[in-house]
Protein backbone atom coordinates (compact mmCIF):
# COMPACT_ATOMS: atom_id res chain seq x y z
CA UNK A 1 0.00 0.00 0.00
CA UNK A 2 1.28 3.22 -0.71
CA UNK A 3 2.21 5.19 1.90
CA UNK A 4 3.54 9.18 1.95
CA UNK A 5 7.42 9.54 2.55
CA UNK A 6 7.51 11.83 5.44
CA UNK A 7 10.17 14.20 6.48
CA UNK A 8 10.97 15.80 10.06
CA UNK A 9 6.70 14.76 10.67
CA UNK A 10 5.84 16.17 7.65
CA UNK A 11 4.80 14.84 3.85
CA UNK A 12 8.12 14.86 1.84
CA UNK A 13 7.63 17.26 -1.68
CA UNK A 14 10.59 15.68 -3.64
CA UNK A 15 12.82 17.01 -6.16
CA UNK A 16 10.23 15.93 -9.10
CA UNK A 17 7.23 17.80 -7.90
CA UNK A 18 9.29 21.08 -7.79
CA UNK A 19 10.18 20.15 -11.43
CA UNK A 20 6.57 19.76 -12.21
CA UNK A 21 6.21 23.21 -10.47
CA UNK A 22 8.85 25.01 -12.51
CA UNK A 23 7.15 23.70 -15.81
CA UNK A 24 3.93 24.90 -14.75
CA UNK A 25 5.68 28.52 -13.67
CA UNK A 26 7.14 29.20 -16.76
CA UNK A 27 4.46 27.48 -18.88
CA UNK A 28 3.82 31.28 -19.86
CA UNK A 29 7.28 31.51 -21.57
CA UNK A 30 6.19 28.63 -24.41
CA UNK A 31 6.52 31.08 -27.35
CA UNK A 32 10.51 31.78 -26.33
CA UNK A 33 12.65 29.65 -28.93
CA UNK A 34 16.37 28.99 -28.33
CA UNK A 35 17.80 28.18 -31.79
CA UNK A 36 16.76 25.17 -33.84
CA UNK A 37 15.68 23.60 -30.10
CA UNK A 38 12.72 25.06 -30.31
CA UNK A 39 10.73 26.00 -27.12
CA UNK A 40 12.53 26.96 -24.01
CA UNK A 41 9.45 25.10 -22.23
CA UNK A 42 10.51 22.01 -24.46
CA UNK A 43 13.95 21.52 -22.21
CA UNK A 44 12.46 22.68 -18.85
CA UNK A 45 9.81 19.83 -19.31
CA UNK A 46 12.65 17.43 -19.57
CA UNK A 47 13.47 18.33 -15.96
CA UNK A 48 10.71 16.82 -14.11
CA UNK A 49 10.53 13.73 -16.67
CA UNK A 50 14.00 12.85 -15.94
CA UNK A 51 13.82 13.36 -12.18
CA UNK A 52 10.76 11.22 -12.47
CA UNK A 53 12.69 8.22 -13.78
CA UNK A 54 15.66 8.75 -11.49
CA UNK A 55 13.28 8.38 -8.34
CA UNK A 56 11.41 6.03 -9.81
CA UNK A 57 11.99 2.50 -7.61
CA UNK A 58 8.93 0.43 -9.11
CA UNK A 59 7.62 1.33 -12.13
CA UNK A 60 3.41 0.11 -12.28
CA UNK A 61 0.71 1.52 -13.90
CA UNK A 62 -2.95 2.64 -12.80
CA UNK A 63 -5.19 1.74 -15.06
CA UNK A 64 -7.76 4.23 -16.04
CA UNK A 65 -10.20 5.19 -18.48
CA UNK A 66 -8.65 8.29 -19.44
CA UNK A 67 -5.35 6.86 -19.74
CA UNK A 68 -6.79 4.78 -22.51
CA UNK A 69 -8.39 6.50 -24.39
CA UNK A 70 -5.65 9.12 -24.55
CA UNK A 71 -3.01 5.75 -25.33
CA UNK A 72 -5.48 4.97 -28.47
CA UNK A 73 -5.56 8.61 -29.63
CA UNK A 74 -1.65 9.04 -29.24
CA UNK A 75 -1.81 5.21 -31.38
CA UNK A 76 -4.14 6.11 -33.89
CA UNK A 77 -1.63 9.35 -34.74
CA UNK A 78 1.24 7.18 -34.83
CA UNK A 79 -0.57 4.99 -37.36
CA UNK A 80 -1.53 7.50 -39.34
CA UNK A 81 1.81 8.53 -40.51
CA UNK A 82 1.74 5.02 -42.61
CA UNK A 83 -1.31 6.90 -44.84
CA UNK A 84 -0.96 10.64 -44.35
CA UNK A 85 -0.49 12.69 -47.07
CA UNK A 86 2.31 14.14 -45.64
CA UNK A 87 4.71 11.78 -43.12
CA UNK A 88 7.00 14.34 -42.29
CA UNK A 89 4.46 16.80 -41.44
CA UNK A 90 2.63 14.61 -39.70
CA UNK A 91 5.95 13.31 -37.85
CA UNK A 92 6.55 16.96 -36.18
CA UNK A 93 2.98 16.51 -35.26
CA UNK A 94 3.11 13.40 -32.95
CA UNK A 95 6.70 14.61 -31.51
CA UNK A 96 4.92 17.24 -29.71
CA UNK A 97 2.19 15.39 -28.89
CA UNK A 98 3.89 12.28 -27.84
CA UNK A 99 6.01 14.90 -25.92
CA UNK A 100 3.02 16.34 -23.84
CA UNK A 101 1.58 12.32 -23.05
CA UNK A 102 5.05 11.46 -21.83
CA UNK A 103 4.55 14.28 -19.29
CA UNK A 104 1.08 13.04 -18.65
CA UNK A 105 1.62 9.38 -18.54
CA UNK A 106 5.22 9.82 -16.37
CA UNK A 107 4.08 12.33 -14.23
CA UNK A 108 0.45 11.71 -13.69
CA UNK A 109 -0.21 8.03 -14.32
CA UNK A 110 3.05 6.95 -12.98
CA UNK A 111 3.85 8.98 -10.06
CA UNK A 112 1.78 9.31 -6.80
CA UNK A 113 1.89 12.29 -4.83
CA UNK A 114 1.29 13.36 -1.55
CA UNK A 115 -1.07 16.43 -0.64
CA UNK A 116 1.75 18.63 0.24
CA UNK A 117 2.94 18.33 -3.86
CA UNK A 118 -0.23 18.43 -4.94
CA UNK A 119 -0.96 21.62 -3.51
CA UNK A 120 2.68 22.81 -4.31
CA UNK A 121 1.59 21.65 -8.06
CA UNK A 122 -1.45 23.90 -7.52
CA UNK A 123 0.47 27.15 -6.38
CA UNK A 124 2.53 26.64 -9.57
CA UNK A 125 -0.62 26.68 -11.40
CA UNK A 126 -1.86 29.90 -9.87
CA UNK A 127 1.77 32.06 -9.86
CA UNK A 128 2.54 30.71 -13.46
CA UNK A 129 -0.44 32.55 -14.55
CA UNK A 130 0.59 35.91 -12.45
CA UNK A 131 4.27 35.38 -13.68
CA UNK A 132 2.61 35.58 -17.06
CA UNK A 133 0.45 38.34 -16.77
CA UNK A 134 3.90 39.91 -15.40
CA UNK A 135 6.03 39.26 -18.04
CA UNK A 136 2.83 40.85 -20.46
CA UNK A 137 3.68 44.30 -19.16
CA UNK A 138 7.07 43.94 -18.94
CA UNK A 139 7.86 42.32 -22.27
CA UNK A 140 4.53 43.78 -24.37
CA UNK A 141 3.36 43.67 -27.42
CA UNK A 142 0.86 46.22 -29.06
CA UNK A 143 1.93 45.67 -32.58
CA UNK A 144 -0.92 43.76 -33.96
CA UNK A 145 -4.02 46.86 -33.91
CA UNK A 146 -3.02 47.51 -30.47
CA UNK A 147 -3.83 43.81 -28.89
CA UNK A 148 -1.58 43.14 -25.79
CA UNK A 149 0.50 40.25 -25.89
CA UNK A 150 3.93 38.81 -24.82
CA UNK A 151 7.02 39.68 -26.95
CA UNK A 152 10.08 36.82 -25.58
CA UNK A 153 13.61 36.63 -27.58
CA UNK A 154 11.72 38.09 -30.74
CA UNK A 155 9.12 35.27 -30.73
CA UNK A 156 5.31 37.16 -29.87
CA UNK A 157 2.71 34.63 -28.09
CA UNK A 158 -0.98 34.85 -30.26
CA UNK A 159 -3.16 36.98 -29.15
CA UNK A 160 -5.67 34.34 -28.26
CA UNK A 161 -3.80 31.88 -26.96
CA UNK A 162 -1.87 33.94 -24.30
CA UNK A 163 -5.17 34.03 -22.36
CA UNK A 164 -4.77 30.54 -21.71
CA UNK A 165 -1.78 30.52 -19.83
CA UNK A 166 -3.60 32.36 -16.25
CA UNK A 167 -7.47 30.96 -17.10
CA UNK A 168 -6.39 28.81 -14.32
CA UNK A 169 -5.56 31.39 -11.85
CA UNK A 170 -9.05 33.31 -12.85
CA UNK A 171 -10.71 30.66 -12.20
CA UNK A 172 -9.29 29.90 -9.26
CA UNK A 173 -9.69 33.18 -7.86
CA UNK A 174 -13.00 33.20 -8.93
CA UNK A 175 -13.67 30.15 -6.82
CA UNK A 176 -12.45 31.89 -3.86
CA UNK A 177 -14.62 34.56 -4.46
CA UNK A 178 -17.89 32.92 -5.43
CA UNK A 179 -17.21 29.80 -3.24
CA UNK A 180 -15.69 30.30 -0.18
CA UNK A 181 -17.15 34.01 -0.49
CA UNK A 182 -13.26 35.77 0.23
CA UNK A 183 -14.44 39.05 -1.35
CA UNK A 184 -11.13 40.31 -1.79
CA UNK A 185 -10.63 38.25 -4.71
CA UNK A 186 -13.06 39.90 -6.71
CA UNK A 187 -9.90 42.45 -7.44
CA UNK A 188 -7.67 39.91 -9.16
CA UNK A 189 -10.85 38.19 -10.78
CA UNK A 190 -12.02 41.71 -12.28
CA UNK A 191 -8.22 42.30 -13.12
CA UNK A 192 -7.62 39.26 -15.25
CA UNK A 193 -10.78 39.62 -17.04
CA UNK A 194 -8.97 43.17 -17.51
CA UNK A 195 -6.26 41.01 -19.31
CA UNK A 196 -8.00 39.43 -21.54
CA UNK A 197 -10.25 42.80 -22.63
CA UNK A 198 -6.43 44.35 -23.45
CA UNK A 199 -5.84 41.37 -25.79
CA UNK A 200 -8.71 41.91 -27.83
CA UNK A 201 -9.42 38.26 -27.96
CA UNK A 202 -13.10 37.86 -28.22
CA UNK A 203 -13.00 33.59 -28.13
CA UNK A 204 -10.71 33.69 -24.60
CA UNK A 205 -13.49 36.77 -23.45
CA UNK A 206 -16.08 33.97 -23.88
CA UNK A 207 -13.89 31.06 -22.43
CA UNK A 208 -13.56 32.98 -19.40
CA UNK A 209 -16.89 33.53 -19.16
CA UNK A 210 -17.64 29.85 -19.02
CA UNK A 211 -15.12 29.16 -16.89
CA UNK A 212 -16.93 31.81 -14.62
CA UNK A 213 -20.12 30.53 -15.15
CA UNK A 214 -19.33 26.81 -14.23
CA UNK A 215 -18.03 28.02 -10.75
CA UNK A 216 -21.59 29.86 -10.32
CA UNK A 217 -23.49 26.84 -11.19
CA UNK A 218 -21.47 24.81 -8.81
CA UNK A 219 -21.66 27.82 -6.32
CA UNK A 220 -25.84 27.13 -7.36
CA UNK A 221 -25.81 23.28 -6.86
CA UNK A 222 -24.16 22.99 -3.52
CA UNK A 223 -26.15 26.15 -1.57
CA UNK A 224 -29.40 26.26 -0.03
CA UNK A 225 -30.13 29.68 -0.64
CA UNK A 226 -30.81 29.65 -4.24
CA UNK A 227 -33.04 32.62 -4.30
CA UNK A 228 -30.74 34.84 -2.94
CA UNK A 229 -27.55 33.74 -4.73
CA UNK A 230 -29.39 34.66 -8.01
CA UNK A 231 -30.18 38.04 -7.26
CA UNK A 232 -26.77 38.28 -5.87
CA UNK A 233 -24.96 36.90 -9.09
CA UNK A 234 -27.99 39.10 -11.36
CA UNK A 235 -26.13 42.39 -9.58
CA UNK A 236 -22.63 41.31 -10.08
CA UNK A 237 -23.08 40.77 -13.68
CA UNK A 238 -24.36 44.22 -13.68
CA UNK A 239 -21.71 45.36 -11.75
CA UNK A 240 -19.65 43.40 -14.04
CA UNK A 241 -21.04 44.87 -17.27
CA UNK A 242 -20.47 48.64 -15.73
CA UNK A 243 -16.29 47.79 -14.82
CA UNK A 244 -16.27 46.63 -18.63
CA UNK A 245 -17.53 49.60 -20.05
CA UNK A 246 -15.24 51.95 -17.97
CA UNK A 247 -12.16 49.78 -19.03
CA UNK A 248 -12.90 49.85 -22.61
CA UNK A 249 -13.62 53.36 -22.19
CA UNK A 250 -9.64 53.57 -21.26
CA UNK A 251 -8.87 51.05 -24.16
CA UNK A 252 -7.26 51.86 -27.61
CA UNK A 253 -10.14 52.03 -30.03
CA UNK A 254 -8.78 49.81 -32.07
CA UNK A 255 -8.90 46.67 -29.51
CA UNK A 256 -12.20 48.01 -27.74
CA UNK A 257 -14.57 48.30 -30.79
CA UNK A 258 -13.60 44.38 -31.36
CA UNK A 259 -16.36 44.06 -28.71
CA UNK A 260 -18.90 45.75 -29.82
CA UNK A 261 -21.56 44.41 -31.63
CA UNK A 262 -21.32 46.79 -34.78
CA UNK A 263 -17.66 45.00 -35.31
CA UNK A 264 -18.98 41.74 -35.04
CA UNK A 265 -21.58 41.91 -37.64
CA UNK A 266 -19.30 42.82 -39.62
CA UNK A 267 -16.24 41.17 -39.11
CA UNK A 268 -18.26 37.94 -37.98
CA UNK A 269 -15.56 35.58 -36.90
CA UNK A 270 -13.32 36.62 -38.70
CA UNK A 271 -12.90 34.32 -41.43
CA UNK A 272 -13.06 31.01 -39.21
CA UNK A 273 -16.59 29.77 -40.60
CA UNK A 274 -15.66 29.96 -44.13
CA UNK A 275 -12.45 27.76 -43.07
CA UNK A 276 -15.03 25.46 -40.97
CA UNK A 277 -17.58 25.18 -44.47
CA UNK A 278 -14.98 24.39 -46.37
CA UNK A 279 -13.03 21.80 -44.00
CA UNK A 280 -16.71 20.13 -43.61
CA UNK A 281 -17.46 20.20 -47.37
CA UNK A 282 -14.00 18.39 -48.03
CA UNK A 283 -14.67 15.62 -45.42
CA UNK A 284 -18.27 15.44 -46.66
CA UNK A 285 -16.37 14.52 -49.95
CA UNK A 286 -13.93 12.13 -48.81
CA UNK A 287 -13.67 8.32 -49.23
CA UNK A 288 -15.27 6.08 -45.89
CA UNK A 289 -11.33 5.21 -44.80
CA UNK A 290 -10.41 8.94 -44.93
CA UNK A 291 -13.89 9.97 -43.25
CA UNK A 292 -13.31 7.60 -40.44
CA UNK A 293 -9.29 7.75 -39.83
CA UNK A 294 -8.34 11.66 -41.35
CA UNK A 295 -6.20 12.42 -43.89
CA UNK A 296 -2.88 12.20 -41.33
CA UNK A 297 -2.14 14.01 -37.67
CA UNK A 298 -1.37 17.27 -38.28
CA UNK A 299 -2.34 17.82 -41.94
CA UNK A 300 -5.38 20.86 -41.65
CA UNK A 301 -3.10 23.27 -43.05
CA UNK A 302 -2.62 21.26 -45.78
CA UNK A 303 -6.14 19.67 -47.03
CA UNK A 304 -6.98 23.49 -46.20
CA UNK A 305 -6.27 24.75 -49.62
CA UNK A 306 -8.62 28.19 -48.99
CA UNK A 307 -6.00 30.02 -47.16
CA UNK A 308 -3.25 27.36 -45.69
CA UNK A 309 -4.06 27.87 -42.43
CA UNK A 310 -5.79 25.16 -39.32
CA UNK A 311 -8.82 24.81 -38.48
CA UNK A 312 -9.53 27.25 -35.89
CA UNK A 313 -11.17 24.38 -34.28
CA UNK A 314 -9.71 21.38 -32.97
CA UNK A 315 -12.83 18.94 -33.46
CA UNK A 316 -12.68 20.14 -36.83
CA UNK A 317 -9.39 19.93 -36.99
CA UNK A 318 -9.23 16.56 -35.50
CA UNK A 319 -12.32 15.53 -38.14
CA UNK A 320 -9.66 16.08 -40.74
CA UNK A 321 -6.57 14.67 -39.40
CA UNK A 322 -7.98 11.96 -37.44
CA UNK A 323 -11.52 11.07 -39.03
CA UNK A 324 -14.61 10.61 -36.86
CA UNK A 325 -12.61 8.18 -34.10
CA UNK A 326 -9.98 10.65 -33.56
CA UNK A 327 -12.96 13.13 -32.94
CA UNK A 328 -14.64 10.66 -31.08
CA UNK A 329 -11.39 9.95 -28.64
CA UNK A 330 -10.38 13.42 -28.09
CA UNK A 331 -14.30 14.09 -26.91
CA UNK A 332 -13.56 10.81 -24.72
CA UNK A 333 -10.67 12.31 -23.39
CA UNK A 334 -12.19 15.33 -22.88
CA UNK A 335 -15.21 13.80 -21.20
CA UNK A 336 -13.20 11.45 -18.65
CA UNK A 337 -11.44 14.70 -17.34
CA UNK A 338 -14.50 16.43 -16.62
CA UNK A 339 -15.79 13.34 -14.99
CA UNK A 340 -12.05 13.10 -13.02
CA UNK A 341 -12.79 16.81 -11.93
CA UNK A 342 -16.49 16.79 -10.64
CA UNK A 343 -15.79 13.51 -8.82
CA UNK A 344 -12.88 14.83 -7.04
CA UNK A 345 -14.58 18.32 -6.66
CA UNK A 346 -11.70 19.89 -8.14
CA UNK A 347 -13.79 22.64 -8.90
CA UNK A 348 -11.50 25.66 -9.87
CA UNK A 349 -9.60 22.87 -12.59
CA UNK A 350 -12.76 22.28 -13.57
CA UNK A 351 -14.13 25.65 -14.62
CA UNK A 352 -10.67 26.09 -16.38
CA UNK A 353 -10.60 23.21 -18.28
CA UNK A 354 -14.24 23.71 -19.70
CA UNK A 355 -12.93 27.37 -20.47
CA UNK A 356 -10.38 25.36 -22.44
CA UNK A 357 -12.69 23.21 -24.35
CA UNK A 358 -14.90 26.41 -25.19
CA UNK A 359 -11.98 28.14 -26.64
CA UNK A 360 -11.07 24.76 -28.17
CA UNK A 361 -14.37 26.08 -30.62
CA UNK A 362 -12.46 28.69 -31.97
CA UNK A 363 -8.64 27.19 -31.62
CA UNK A 364 -6.80 24.64 -33.00
CA UNK A 365 -5.56 23.93 -29.72
CA UNK A 366 -3.38 19.97 -30.41
CA UNK A 367 -0.47 20.71 -27.89
CA UNK A 368 -1.40 23.28 -25.97
CA UNK A 369 0.19 23.54 -22.38
CA UNK A 370 -2.30 24.93 -20.52
CA UNK A 371 -4.88 22.03 -21.64
CA UNK A 372 -2.25 19.11 -21.01
CA UNK A 373 -1.31 20.97 -17.50
CA UNK A 374 -4.65 20.98 -15.88
CA UNK A 375 -5.05 17.12 -17.55
CA UNK A 376 -2.00 16.21 -15.50
CA UNK A 377 -2.88 17.55 -12.39
CA UNK A 378 -6.41 16.10 -12.81
CA UNK A 379 -4.64 12.45 -13.21
CA UNK A 380 -2.34 13.12 -10.43
CA UNK A 381 -5.47 14.14 -8.00
CA UNK A 382 -7.38 11.23 -9.74
CA UNK A 383 -4.38 8.50 -8.61
CA UNK A 384 -4.36 9.96 -4.76
CA UNK A 385 -5.04 7.69 -2.12
CA UNK A 386 -7.72 9.00 -0.78
CA UNK A 387 -11.25 9.37 -2.06
CA UNK A 388 -11.04 13.48 -2.00
CA UNK A 389 -8.89 15.89 -2.02
CA UNK A 390 -8.91 19.54 -1.34
CA UNK A 391 -5.72 21.01 -3.46
CA UNK A 392 -6.77 24.71 -3.55
CA UNK A 393 -6.28 25.84 0.23
CA UNK A 394 -3.39 27.16 1.67
CA UNK A 395 -4.08 25.41 5.19
CA UNK A 396 -1.56 22.60 6.52
CA UNK A 397 -4.59 20.16 6.12
CA UNK A 398 -5.17 16.55 5.31
CA UNK A 399 -7.13 14.52 2.86
CA UNK A 400 -11.02 14.63 2.69
CA UNK A 401 -12.28 12.12 4.90
CA UNK A 402 -9.14 10.73 6.59
CA UNK A 403 -9.81 10.09 9.85
CA UNK A 404 -7.06 10.53 12.82
CA UNK A 405 -6.49 6.85 13.48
Amino acid sequence: MWQPRLVSGKEEIRPVVYGIGLYFLLAGTDSFQIGTIGSILRIVALLPLALSLLDLKKFWIRFSLTLAVQFLFWLLAMVSLLYSINPDKTFSSVKALSLNLALVFFLGVVEEYNLRELRLMNKALIAGGWLTILLMFLFSDTSADGRLTLLLGGENQDQNYINGYFLYTFSWHSSKFLLDKKKLHSIPTILILSMVLLTGSRGALLAFILAFFAIICVNFASSKHRIRNIVLVALLIVILLWIFDLILAQMPESVARRFSWDYIAEKGSTGRTRVWEFLLEHFARANIPRMLFGHGYGTTSLVNTLNGRVAHNLYIDNLITLGVVGLLLQISIQASIVYILLRKKQYPLLGAYLGMVGMCLSLSLVAYKPIWNIMLVALAVDAAHKPTVNISNDENGRFENESDE
